[in-house]
């Protein structure tokens, strides 16, 4: 086969990067998955999960996903509507469907391995493919994500443990007295929220919290002029407390001051941040578990106990347990892999925790600028967060590449439409003789640069720690 380019995987970002590469090119494209079907990792997800993100903001650039719709009731309520995972799943499988495949340049070729550099076999078949590839070789694999239903257990189970992904737990939770959630990240939070939300009693919740994590409030992240005013103002604080804070707990501190982050419980002051997003309704919610398990990372569990390198605690009858175990650290190793070389694209984050926006405008790049080097120099990787330090060097580097792009015309103005951008919804109404929003994004634009600068700072300091 021949492509312009050859894209390994089909999840989100493979997704948005050709997708946009087909609004501003006539470049061909084959795509090759694992998967049967495109969407990556939506296609494996529990039946209750949703995204944690505004659904205006996901997905690719020319296709909106959702209605704009504001939540009118649950954990949610009064904020824009969160995609369920079968509406995301649905979303990219129709994108293949109706745009890719009927382009007439796109091939798509799901349940294969990667093979070599630029080949790849049919995991039935065992038919094997060689493509000769004119641009580039695409890679999205730096993006995978682990998830229950298919991740390895770090921890033993005994005999007669009932031990599920959380996919099960609507199905099999009536059958049992007690459930125990393993693992604190998005999934575990998934998980608890669902079961408190449809009436099982808190106190029949064991809630197993390795680390305790810092949450980004979601009333904060609400892009669009309804919400301009609460926004902005967040954004502000934000970048205040970036910029004052002296440590690295101390900026933990001073964003929940803020509003942007929260904890579970007042008195642990936690090192994690995974930037799971919750609503205030939600956190709530999730205050109500009391059986909160914090020996570290579980190693064993048996039918009458459960064993920590800090300890253990007694199992109680009837358990159901839910793994929620799975990291996206498991999958993706920090690497010096730059996101453009002459003859491939590295699919990785350069802004922080937007990977969809992040693929669309590195094809943008592809497409228009072309100059490897100059490409290079904005879109530096910033990688996923394991802790608060690790966070003030990712989003420090995310600023870096916020204000080069902000600096090339054509850049600024291709963000200012695209519907992956928040601030393209914040602004799209912006009225230049409305005096007190204007002083309000004047006061957000001044305070960036001693945000960024203190972060920095901080992330060296974290760093020689």
């Amino acid at each position: 086969m021949e492509a312009d380019y050859l894209v390994v995987g089909s999840g989100a970002s493979a997704m948005a990067f050709v997708d946009e590469m087909l609004t501003r090119t006539d470049a061909t494209f084959v795509m090759f998955d694992r998967r049967p079907a495109p969407g990556g990792h939506w296609n494996d997800t529990y039946p209750y999960v949703r995204l944690h993100q505004p659904a205006l903001t996901y997905g690719v650039a020319s296709r909106p996903l959702g209605s704009h719709r504001i939540d009118a009731e649950g954990t949610n309520r009064g904020l824009l509507e969160l995609s369920s995972g079968t509406e995301v799943t649905n979303y990219f499988h129709a994108l293949m469907r109706d745009r890719f495949l009927p382009s007439g340049r796109v091939r798509y070729f799901p349940l294969c391995e990667r093979t070599g550099e630029h080949s790849f076999r049919e995991l039935f078949s065992g038919k094997e493919h060689s493509v000769d590839i004119r641009r580039k070789l695409v890679d999205a694999s730096y993006l995978t994500t682990s998830i229950p239903l298919t991740h390895e257990r770090r921890f033993e189970v005994g005999p007669g443990v009932a031990c599920e992904p959380p996919n099960a737990l609507p199905r099999l939770v009536s059958r049992f007295r007690h459930v125990t959630v393993l693992g604190a990240g998005k999934t575990g939070i998934d998980a608890v929220v669902w079961l408190l939300s449809n009436g099982w009693p808190s106190d029949a919740i064991t809630w197993v919290m390795p680390r305790d994590g810092w949450y980004w409030v979601r009333e904060g992240l609400q892009p669009g002029s309804a919400f301009f005013d609460t926004t902005m103002a967040n954004m502000i604080r934000q970048n205040e407390a970036y910029a004052a804070a002296t440590s690295i707990d101390d900026l933990g501190l001073r964003m929940e001051a803020a509003g942007s982050w929260a904890r579970l419980s007042p008195d642990v002051t936690p090192g994690l941040y995974h930037a799971a997003t919750v609503s205030r309704g939600e956190l709530e919610t999730l205050r109500h578990v009391r059986d909160v398990v914090r020996l570290g990372r579980v190693q064993r569990i048996d039918a009458a106990r459960m064993q920590f390198a800090e300890g253990e605690v007694v199992v109680r009858p009837e358990t159901l347990f839910v793994d929620c175990t799975a990291s996206i650290f498991e999958l993706n190793e920090p690497d010096d892999t730059p996101v453009f070389s002459d003859d491939r694209i590295a699919l990785k984050m350069i802004r922080l925790y937007q990977p969809c926006f992040g693929a669309a405008l590195s094809a943008y790049m592809e497409a228009t600028i072309g100059d490897t080097g100059r490409i290079q120099a904005m879109t530096q990787t910033t990688p996923m967060t394991d802790t608060v330090a690790d966070f003030t060097r990712s989003m420090s580097i995310s600023m870096e590449n916020e204000s080069a792009w902000s600096s090339e015309p054509d850049i600024a103005a291709w963000m200012a439409g695209c519907r992956l951008n928040p601030a393209h919804y914040t602004i799209a109404d912006f009225d230049p003789s409305d005096e007190v929003r204007v002083a309000t994004m004047g006061r957000m634009q001044a305070t960036g640069k001693p945000a960024y600068e203190n972060l920095k700072r901080l992330a060296a300091t974290a760093k020689q720690d």
